[in-house]
């Protein structure tokens, strides 16, 4: 079992929600609990999480949209729904949202606990990266390989690295890069950061940065610098 496994779930049963953190925290796995899309997005801001537990029914945005948004912003992540809507055309609308799995309540405890050891596991061989350098005097970027990057480009990885969360919003990455905080700067960023996960990519690394809903960029990535 990967014991650092990150679990977000999303339930507005106060007494379930409270008992399936409860369940897998106890088997050691990492897990936070919101009780709507809203409160979601305030604990994903905070936290790099690798599976998402959704119910389908809750208020404001339904799991099936909070499933499609999280997986546009993040392919990676693995999302369960757990609800009670049994039919095959909710299923067939749980999948089509992003949801890896579909699970019906009640589940047991043993049933849950082995779906979430299976993506553990699975999460552990994607896991596996090479140690990422940044050298801020060549401005080059080394894992697998070395590849070059521009200066914009190396403060931008160096502020993400150093932030306490690993994540800054879109304003002070630009004010990192001396650039105005505007729509066409904030659009320049997102080339940039889209450049960046390419070059992350030639180093080792698919899965590098997460932009975080209408505020920035999270780094999900270790990375070593070199003054």
């Amino acid at each position: 079992m990967d014991t650092n496994l990150k679990i977000a779930i999303v339930e507005d049963n106060d007494d379930l929600r409270s008992l399936l953190v409860q369940d897998l925290s106890i088997a050691g796995y990492f897990v936070q609990g919101a009780d709507s899309g809203e409160q979601l997005d305030e604990i994903f801001a905070v936290n790099n999480f690798d599976v998402l537990i959704a119910d389908v029914n809750l208020p404001g945005e339904s799991g099936f949209d909070i499933a499609a948004r999280y997986k546009r912003l993040n392919t990676y992540l693995t999302v369960v729904m757990l609800t009670a809507r049994t039919s095959a055309e909710d299923k067939i609308k749980g999948y089509e949202s992003g949801a890896d799995l579909y699970l019906t309540k009640p589940v047991s405890n043993p049933e849950l606990l082995a779906v979430i050891g299976s993506i553990s596991r699975r999460v552990i061989s994607q896991k596996v990266t090479p140690e990422i350098t940044l050298n801020l005097k060549s401005l080059t970027l080394s894992g697998l390989k070395a590849v070059e990057l521009n200066r914009q480009e190396a403060l931008i990885v160096k502020a993400l690295s150093e932030s306490p969360s690993s994540n800054l919003p879109y304003y002070r990455l630009l004010e990192i890069c001396n650039e105005p905080v505007d729509e066409t700067s904030k659009a320049g960023l997102e080339v940039r950061i889209t450049r960046l996960r390419k070059k992350f990519v030639e180093v080792g690394v698919e899965k590098s940065f997460r932009a975080l809903r209408g505020n920035g960029y999270q780094l999900l990535v270790s990375v070593h610098i070199i003054l």
